[in-house]
This record gives C-alpha cells, structure tokens and sequence, in this order.
C-alpha cells in the first residue's frame, strides 16, 4: 500500500503471488495424501520453490518499510476495502492470543519466516499410532519407536503404516506376551510364606466379572438395580478401566446362568453319595405366599459334612399335609434323590406328621428303608425344648410380663432412654443395651430377662424419675427371675450346641439331655423349691416326648469315639429307672447291632460283584500270570469251569475277609477304650472316622451317615431370614421362581467361595434397644 492506504503495483503483485502460491500448495497437498499423485507434479515442485523464493523477497521489501509512517494503517484493510484485501501470511497464528505465555511461540514463527507456507503434517489417523511415538533423531528426521519393547522403525513413507501393523502383530515380543494374558499378576490365597508360588498370570475378563457380579447379587441379597449404581460403576471403573457397565437386565440373566452352573454342581455331588438327610420347614412371606425349604445333608467320600438348600418353592393350598408332601416330593424327584433319603427331619405340626409317613411309605415301595424306617421319623429338638420350656415359663408369666413392659417403657421414647443410659453409668455396668424378646421363643425371653437381671438397681432408680412407670419388679419377684435364669442357662447351652449346621450334631445332645434331666428330677423331688412348679411342668413335658429312648442320638452318640457305649450306660441310668435303664440300653445295643448287619450284606453285595469279575478275569486270563500255560493247558482239556489254585485261594480270602472280618468292626470299635480329647481342643468327629476309615471300612460308613443326620431343623429356619431380605416389602413383586433361584443360589456361593454365614448378635428374635454411649 502506498501512503495513502491504496494498494500499488508492488502490492497486487504480492496478492497474485500469494493467490498462485495457495493453488500450487493446494496440488501438492493432495499429492500428500495421494502419494501416487506426486508423480504427475515434478514441474508444480519446482514452480512453488521459484515462486517461494519471488513471495519472499517482496515480503521483505514490504516488511522493511517503516511501520509508524504517518497515515499508514499496519495490516489494516481499507476503508472501502473487501475481504480480499486482508492477507493471512501464515493461518496458524490467525487466533494466537498476544501475550507472555505466547512470545516463545511467536519467537519461533519469526523464525520461520523464511518458508511461512511449508507443508501440512499429515494427521495419524491409523489405530496403530497408539502403540507408537514419534522421536526427532539429530539431524532433525522424525521416526517411530514402540511404546511397549522401544524399537526404533526406520523412516515412514508418508501415509505409510504396514510397517507399524507388522511390528505390532508379528514382532513385538511385549505384545505377543501380553496377547496370551499377561496383563497384570493375580495373587492367591494361601500361606504367606508359600506366596511366591500362588503369583499367577492374569488377563481381565469381562465375562468373568459379570460372573462374579451375579454371585454377589445373590449372596449378599442385592437388587439387580445395584450394578446401574453411578458409583458402583465409578468404583469398578478406577479398579479397571476395561470395565463396562452392566443393565439391570443383563444381571439378572446372569443370575439365572449362575443358578443354573451352581445346580449342576450340586447335581454331580449328590450323584456320589447312597444316602441323604432332609430338613423341611415352612414360612409366609409378606407376599402371603407360604414357601417350604428343602435342606439336604449329606457326608461325601472325603468325609466332609455338606448342607445346600435344594429348594424355596411356594406350596399352594390348601396348605394340608398331602399338598406338603406333593411338594416336597417333587423336590426330590427333580433333584433324584427320592430313593436316597434316610431320614426326614421336621418339627412336630400334625401336617409334618402325614408328610413323614406318607414320604416313608413311597420309598418303602421301592426300596426297604434302615431298620424298617425306625431313624426316618426325626423330630426337631430344639422345638422339642421350646415347648419344654414355655411350659415351664408359663409358671412366672406375670413376673414376665412385668419386666417385657420395663423394656418397653424405657425404649418408648429417647428421652426415657437417655434418662436410663444416664443411670447405668453411674452403675458403671459393663450392658450397653436392653433386650426385648419374641414371646414366642424361649431364649429371647431368657435373654431379656438375664439382661434385665443385671440393670435390676438402674430399673429401681428409673422408677423415682418416672412417675408413669408403675411396673416395677419386686425383690421377690427379681429373686424368682434370677433362680429362673440359672436354671434355663443349660436349656440354653443345650439349643446352641444342636442348632450348628456346619458340624456333626446327633453326637452332641446326649450328653446335654442326661444333665437336664437330672436337674428336673432334683428340683422336682423339694416342694419347697422355689422352681418346683416349673420345673414339674418341664418333668411332664420331658417324659411326653424322651419318655422311651431317642434312637437316633443315641447311636449318633455312640458312633462319637469319644462316648461310645459308656455315655448310653451312665445317661440312662440318670434318665430311666433301673430296669427301664437296663432295657432302653439292650434296645439301642440291638438296634447298633442290626443296623450294622445291613451295611454288611450291602458291603457283601458291592463286594461280590467285584469279586466276581476279578474271579472271572483271572479265569479268563487277564490277570494269572499262568494263564498262558496250565490253566490254559487245564480250560482246553477240561473246560472253562475248571479254576487255578490261585483263583480258588483268591476267593477263599475274600470270602473269609468280607464275612467273617467285617463282623468285629463293631465289637472291635465297643471294645476299644473311648477316645480322651485334650482339654480346649474341638473335636471333629467325622475327622476321627477318616482318619480310621482303612481299619473299620464298613463301620466308618455307618458313622458318616448317622453323624449327617441333623437333629433340628435349624438349617432350614435360617434360609427364612435370607428369605425376608430378598422378599422385602421394596420388592415384594419378585416371582416365586425367582425368589427360589435367588434363596438357593446364595446358599450354594457361600459355600462355594467358602464364606461363612455371619451369625448376627441381633436375630429375628430379639431387639436391641442401644443405650447413649456418650
């Protein structure tokens, strides 16, 4: 421009060199991404090099004049100037803001402007770029190098990436490791010592993560909603960025494949063992659907106690005793284990009644039962014991009643409840809450009243602060609850003993029930006893249902090394009178006697099928050493029937071994002195079995079935409080079919993972009313 702001000869001519460069520089940049195409423009190469060269000098004659010339506007258009007027001398610096953070960028392009219009990089749009960097070598050439082994490429073609693919694919030794499952080390479980041995190679599965997912669902009774939980998702994302989310829908699909695998698994077990023991109770959710569960026992080859719920089904009514036990043998015909049940453990309903003789009858039909059914019948001793003692309780209800609305007046309000915690600190007792009971059960009433027992002066205080508190009990009647609490103390050690599921527990209670006994019979013997007319009503009830002996603990009791024959001698003389003793005792030694011959003959029956095929091999040659020359020599003149002295020796033995050997297994195992367990040390009975399979190899499996027999029903009363979390009122809407995939799948992944069912301080049975801490 000249002075005057119009453009001049020296001007138009820069224009019409910029307007030339731009459409040379158009030609070679799509020779760029066509590489091709640079073979049609050599002369355009050597015409945009010429005409850079023409473009620079008149960019330095402009750029040499002087910039405060009066009237004259630096890179300003004129006024009647167009868009064409302006002129771009490099495009990157368009919207380059003018400041500090942006003079070493400037400084740079000032430096370049000797070639302001030099070719574009091509942008890397290959997938292949991301295992790749770009390196400047020292004479200024770029080159890729690896991210993953650092070996350096020789020089790219432009838009050339085969070479990056082939590294990659075929000779990065880093990513041929990586493709077999690399990834990341997995350390497992076990000694630490030992943990260099557990470091496994680990490679992230989707699939196995959905897997895993789907077992916490069941086990920990979550709703299928938890995995679109925005921080679930945020959490499984920082653990692993390869993480995907899961829909409420794909979860619960994946529930029901788990459900499925977990049933095979089951399935396979059961298909090893000969005999199991079933539990079945009922339960009304808030659906007001009555569920039946179906708990199977059953000790395997390992002598290892197993228990799975097989069943959670819906019985619709009428809800009698045949419609219990249609759906009850349903069950075990899924499941195919009709023929293999021993024992039936319920409790003592008259519809459980009908379902025990009708389900005895059934197998009866096709396969005779041990001992004529007379251990198929198992009534639940921990029922047996709460009706035991709501008899006797029913003797102090009043004194009862006063304390249980004591409990509730403290915990109306919390005011009230700050008023008492107050109290009890100054008492300085070591309680820090209240219990209030289920009526229906005995021992949360037992542990209201020895709770309330201990805060008997707090109450007393309480009492002066509160004037609308006018249940108080008196020093008599806390005297009664004190003596009451002393003695259902081994009532209660007695129901914690036989409610275990993981352990043995028909060897357990009779040694608990002598103890009961005898202390009825001496309270019941002094009139003056403060407890006599509880403790006659207890006697009563104890006779009703132990007035004969209970077989099933009995021999569970004997099959236990540690009591043998010498717990039935010294606890029914303590339980019977003399002779009743005597005869109780020739009744339990006879039954061991019987029972023992069954598993003999069948013992003798598996045997001789062995043995006749072994016999028949060494006939046939198979297994003789001789059977090349006389034998076959004797065959060809004499017959087939004709046996070797050793067959017949062979037989001899074995005849000799599975008659007249396996008939002192018991007489052996009696005779033998019981087992003394060191003191503090638990005592696994089945582990003792194990260890002496070998020597009594009939009677070791007698044991195994007996002990896997459970004597309450416990195990399948547990799987209502699972069954109350997973049919909550938020999702009382679940199906029947679900809610039992959800119950059973739960049990089956705990035992899986081997996660032991966490025994709650606060049951269904009790609430606690926390006292103020502070």
């Amino acid at each position: 421009m000249n002075d005057e702001g119009v453009i001049d000869d020296q001007g138009k001519e820069f224009k019409a060199i910029v307007a030339n460069g731009m459409k040379l520089g158009a030609s070679l940049a799509m020779a760029e991404h066509i590489p091709w195409l640079r073979w049609f423009f050599p002369l355009e190469e050597e015409a945009f090099a010429k005409h850079g060269e023409r473009r620079d000098r008149l960019t330095r004659a402009i750029m040499d004049r002087p910039v405060n010339e009066p009237n004259m506007p630096a890179c300003q258009p004129s006024q009647g100037g167009t868009e064409d007027d302006v002129i771009l001398v490099n495009d990157e610096e368009e919207n380059v803001p003018v400041n500090e953070e942006t003079a070493e960028v400037k400084q740079e392009n000032n430096d370049a402007e000797d070639a302001p219009f030099t070719k574009r990089k091509r942008k890397k749009t290959s997938a292949y770029w991301i295992h790749f960097r770009v390196i400047t070598k020292n004479d200024g050439s770029e080159i890729p190098q690896c991210v993953h082994c650092d070996e350096k490429l020789p020089v790219l073609k432009d838009g050339t990436t085969t070479p990056l693919h082939r590294h990659i694919k075929f000779n990065c030794a880093k990513m041929k490791a990586l493709s077999k499952g690399q990834l990341k080390l997995k350390v497992g479980k076990g000694n630490v010592a030992e943990s260099s041995a557990l470091v496994q190679n680990w490679k992230f599965s989707m699939a196995r993560m959905r897997e895993v997912i789907s077992h916490m669902i069941m086990v920990h009774a979550l709703p299928f909603n938890f995995v679109e939980y925005d921080l679930f998702n945020v959490v499984m994302k920082e653990a692993n960025p390869a993480f995907t989310k899961i829909s409420r829908a794909s979860i619960r699909q994946d529930c029901i494949s788990s459900y499925e695998i977990g049933k095979k698994r089951i399935q396979k077990l059961l298909n090893t063992v000969n005999r199991v023991s079933i539990t079945t109770d009922m339960w009304t959710s808030v659906q007001n659907i009555h569920y039946m569960v179906v708990t199977c026992h059953f000790v395997d080859s390992d002598f290892q106690l197993h228990k799975y719920i097989l069943s959670f089904v819906d019985v619709p009514p009428p809800y009698s005793g045949v419609r219990i036990y249609d759906s009850l043998f349903t069950c075990l015909k899924e499941w195919s284990i009709e023929m293999k049940v021993s024992t039936l453990t319920v409790d003592n309903a008259t519809t459980n009644d009908v379902v025990a003789r009708k389900l005895k009858e059934s197998i009866n039909l096709q396969k005779k039962l041990p001992i004529d059914g007379q251990l198929f019948h198992v009534r639940c001793s921990a029922h047996i014991l709460n009706l035991l003692v709501q008899d006797g309780l029913s003797e102090i209800q009043a004194i009862i009643h006063n304390v249980r609305q004591s409990v509730k007046h403290v915990a109306a309000s919390s005011s009230r409840v700050h008023t008492f915690s107050e109290l009890a600190k100054r008492q300085k007792l070591p309680k820090r809450r209240l219990v209030l009971d289920v009526s229906t059960r005995w021992n949360a009433t037992y542990a209201m009243l020895s709770t309330a027992l201990e805060f008997k002066e707090v109450f007393e205080n309480y009492a002066d602060r509160e004037s609308s508190y006018n249940t108080l009990p008196s020093n008599d009647d806390w005297k009664k609850v004190e003596d009451v609490c002393s003695f259902l103390s081994l009532f209660n050690e007695a129901t914690k003993i036989i409610s275990g599921s993981e352990y043995p527990t028909a060897n357990l209670f009779l040694v608990e029930l002598y103890v009961i006994k005898e202390a009825l019979d001496d309270v019941a013997l002094d009139e003056k006893d403060p407890m006599y007319a509880m403790a006659c009503k207890m006697k009563e009830k104890f006779d009703k249902y132990w007035g004969s002996s209970n077989l099933l603990i009995s021999i569970g009791a004997v099959m236990d090394p540690r009591y043998k024959m010498t717990l039935v001698d010294l606890s029914f003389k303590a339980i019977y009178t003399g002779d009743e003793a005597v005869k109780e005792i020739k009744i339990v030694r006879d039954t061991l006697d019987d029972l023992f011959k069954e598993y003999v003959n069948e013992y003798k029956e598996n045997n001789g099928v062995a043995s006749g095929s072994a016999n028949a091999g060494g006939e046939n040659g198979g297994e003789s050493i001789y059977s090349k020359t006389p034998a076959s020599f004797i065959n060809s003149r004499f017959g087939k029937r004709l046996k070797t002295g050793s067959a017949k020796y062979n037989q001899h033995i074995r005849s000799i071994e599975n008659v007249e050997g396996v008939k002192s297994e018991l007489d052996t195992y009696l005779e033998e002195g019981v087992y003394i367990c060191e003191p503090g040390v638990d005592f696994d009975a089945l582990g003792w079995w194990k260890a002496n399979k070998h020597k009594f190899k009939i009677l070791s499996k007698m044991a195994a079935d007996i002990l896997s027999v459970p004597i309450t029903t416990v195990a399948s009363e547990s799987a209502f409080s699972a069954g109350g979390r997973v049919v909550e009122p938020h999702r009382s809407c679940l199906g029947t079919k679900m809610v039992d995939m959800l119950i059973c799948g739960a049990d089956w992944y705990r035992h899986y993972y081997g996660i032991d069912k966490k025994k709650a301080t606060e049951n269904n049975d009790i609430i606690f009313i926390e006292l103020d801490q502070n």
